[in-house]
């Protein structure tokens, strides 16, 4: 297979060896049924790689094209930390966040970051920032540090925010933790759907199956109709029967 400099020559009729950027040797492979027009599909797609096919009739010619994914995102957020957008701390918290969920570029995340909780790009209390920059610090192996900037996020945090990781910290089996993450959603939005829900797995996370109940109990009542419902009931049902509903 050959692929040309020369995008606007009609077919092969004008090829020119001197013009060509790449050869790959490929196997051609039957076709189950014949194509009547040309066309091109990818398959086998994964984070960095696909195998693209030329079907024509009875023919089907493929070819696998690998990249570097995270040495070209990263290209991509340099270039765009350069433009209008880089100043805003959502900007740099999204760099930051590639980094932080893909464990590499750390050192640069972490200076990204930075920019993120700055004043200058206006992320000194965004919750979101500052996590994301606690989540680096803890992939460095500086946990101590992590455990501090999370400390000093938690009071920026909205009633979602705080349930949702709070909801991480039980997943990470962080049980005390995550208690007092619930215990300060609820201090600032009391008697809320979320925050009774998240008292209750809090006190389960520690054990404490029946003092949960009652915050179970509120929150089934005010559940959305749906999906919700259902899953409060589970809820009730696991304290009430002594069980970790985390």
């Amino acid at each position: 297979m050959i692929f040309s400099k020369n995008s606007t020559s009609w077919g092969s009729f004008y090829y020119n060896q001197t013009e060509d950027a790449l050869r790959v040797k490929v196997k051609p492979v039957p076709a189950d049924k014949s194509v009547e027009w040309l066309r091109y599909e990818f398959t086998n797609q994964t984070d960095n790689s696909a195998t693209i096919q030329l079907e024509w009739e009875k023919l089907i010619i493929p070819f696998k094209v690998e990249v570097d994914l995270d040495q070209n995102v990263i290209a991509a957020l340099r270039k765009q930390l350069r433009t209008e957008t880089c100043f805003t701390w959502q900007t740099w918290d999204q760099a930051a966040q590639y980094c932080a969920q893909h464990k590499t570029n750390l050192e640069e995340g972490l200076l990204w970051a930075d920019s993120a909780t700055s004043v200058n790009f206006g992320g000194s209390h965004s919750f979101t920032a500052w996590s994301t920059k606690a989540a680096i610090l803890d992939s460095l192996g500086r946990g101590a540090e992590a455990i501090t900037v999370m400390k000093k996020a938690l009071p920026y945090g909205d009633m979602n925010e705080l349930y949702f990781y709070g909801r991480g910290l039980t997943r990470a089996k962080k049980g005390k933790e995550a208690f007092d993450v619930f215990k300060m959603d609820y201090d600032k939005y009391p008697d809320q759907f979320f925050t009774n829900v998240g008292m209750a797995r809090g006190y389960s996370a520690i054990g404490e199956y029946k003092k949960g109940l009652p915050y179970a109990v509120k929150a089934r009542a005010q559940a959305p109709a749906g999906p919700n419902q259902a899953t409060l009931d589970r809820i009730v049902k696991g304290l009430q029967e002594g069980k970790d509903i985390n």
